[in-house]
């Protein structure tokens, strides 16, 4: 299985909005074709690829001092549970050194798995009684390895 993150220079937006239909089974998270418009055209959008194949997206937004603010992470259902976002949020990782989103109850747990730590619960974000979760991972410097060393 070849997973390939590659920048989209010209999202089409009627494309990503139908796309969220098989992602997003709650009304709260689709968006309107006037929202698309507006966000691929302010973000960097990035498609998730296997083996060639779109999986999912990410959209980035600068958020000033090399941290990244996490707009939409996404993955088709048949290929979730398969590493492929592990592997995903590991290159998005190498592109910033902070990277921030708002995540819902059902995938906090992936993002803490990840390294991402917990902010702040914030009530009613996504609508009344959908709390949303503000999480960040900073690139520690740990992380980053000098020239020369070797990870054991």
């Amino acid at each position: 299985m070849k997973i390939d993150l590659r920048q989209d220079t010209h999202p089409d937006p009627e494309f990503y909005y139908h796309q969220q239909f098989k992602i997003y089974h709650e009304p709260y998270l689709i968006w309107d074709r006037e929202t698309w418009e507006a966000i691929l055209s302010s973000c960097t959008v990035y498609r998730i690829e296997v083996d060639s194949k779109y999986a999912g997206d990410v959209i980035l937004e600068k958020s000033g001092r090399g941290a990244r603010y996490v707009v939409d992470f996404s993955l088709l259902p048949g290929y979730q549970g398969k590493g492929i976002g592990k592997a995903i949020l590991e290159e998005l990782k190498k592109m910033a050194k902070r990277l921030t989103a708002v995540t819902r109850k059902e995938t906090l747990p992936f993002f803490l798995k990840c390294g991402f730590v917990l902010s702040k619960r914030m009530r009613s974000y996504y609508g009344p009684g959908v709390d949303g979760y503000a999480i960040t991972y900073h690139v520690s410097t740990t992380d980053a390895i000098s020239p020369g060393a070797q990870r054991g």
